[in-house]
Formats: structure tokens, C-alpha cells, sequence
């Protein structure tokens, strides 16, 4: 079932018969050196999926992980991550992109849709992305769409990346 769509990509349910996808760009060190993955086995990954396979998109649920799919053929090309915090009244977002789709616009696509979503659904929610000092491409996507550099975290080494509540029309 399709939760949300974009004009190339979608997202949906992570599904068992995603392993192998995951396994390899999970094993990939273009996809996998800015993560902080512990679960690079497919026994870990198959475990995974079945943690998060019936997450319900912008749920209070703390944490939820969907597939990123292309809608032309269905093909699973990555992975968003959403923890969702009441207490300090944010969400945050992680996204993976297969290294076989890097430089083809998908990350931003997505997370664009993904925001305009979160913003109708908690305009008042901070939205934040953690971001390794070393990756760059990241830092300029979040840019892109309209965080702002909040801090760097020594204890978590990342740059904490905002888009304020209340705000996120302004932005995109």
C-alpha cells in the first residue's frame, strides 16, 4: 500500500521481501559510512523488518521505518527513518538512498513530500535531521530544504539540523 507519493518515488510499508535490497546497499560503503547501522546481516535486516513492517506514517509511534520506492517499476531504492518525540516536541528524519540512485534528486523529493506532511499534521513540531560532520552531501540537502544549522554534537558527532515549527511553509 502506497502511504505517500511523489511524482517519481513513493513511500510504503518495509516488507520481507526487502532484504536483499537492504542487505546490499547496506553492505555498500557509499550507503553505509555516514550510518550508524549495527544490523548488516540479513538475519538482523529480515529482524528489522519485522519490528517495523506495520508502522502507521506520522504516528506518535517513536520510532518508524518505511520503503522508498520508484513508482514506475516499484523498485525499492531506499529508506526513511522517523522518530517522532513529544517530550521535546520534535521529529526527526533519516533518510538512506541506495548508492545504484545517488544523484538523481530522490532524497529530496522524498523529504520534501515527507515535510509538507509533518507540517499538516504538526505544524508546531520541529522537524531535525543529524547529520555526520564528513558528510557534505547531506549537509546541503537539509540545506536545500530549508534547515538551519542548529549546533554540532560532539557526543553524538553530528551537526543537529532544524526546520522550526510554524515555519516550514516559509521554507519550501
Amino acid at each position: 500500500m502506497k502511504i505517500l507519493k511523489t511524482d517519481r518515488l513513493y513511500l510504503r510499508n518495509l516488507e520481507l521481501s526487502d532484504t536483499d535490497y537492504i542487505y546490499e546497499y547496506r553492505n555498500n560503503e557509499e550507503c553505509y559510512k555516514y550510518q550508524r547501522w549495527d544490523d548488516f546481516s540479513r538475519g538482523d535486516i529480515k529482524l528489522f523488518i519485522l519490528k517495523f513492517r506495520e508502522d502507521s506514517f506520522l504516528s506518535t509511534k517513536e520510532e518508524q521505518h518505511f520503503a522508498i520506492c520508484l513508482e514506475a517499476d516499484d523498485v525499492l531504492v531506499g529508506e526513511l527513518a522517523y522518530f517522532h518525540n513529544e517530550e521535546d516536541n520534535c521529529i526527526t528524519l533519516g533518510i538512506t538512498i541506495s548508492y545504484q540512485y545517488h544523484k538523481n534528486g530522490f532524497a529530496f523529493e522524498i523529504l520534501k513530500e515527507v515535510i509538507r506532511k509533518i507540517n499538516d499534521k504538526y505544524s508546531s513540531m520541529d522537524i531535525v535531521g543529524l547529520i555526520e560532520k564528513e558528510n557534505f552531501k547531506s549537509v546541503k540537502l537539509f540545506e536545500k530544504l530549508g534547515f538551519e544549522q542548529e549546533c554540532y554534537a560532539a557526543s553524538i558527532s553530528s551537526y543537529v539540523y532544524v526546520l522550526y515549527g510554524k515555519k516550514l511553509d516559509e521554507k519550501i
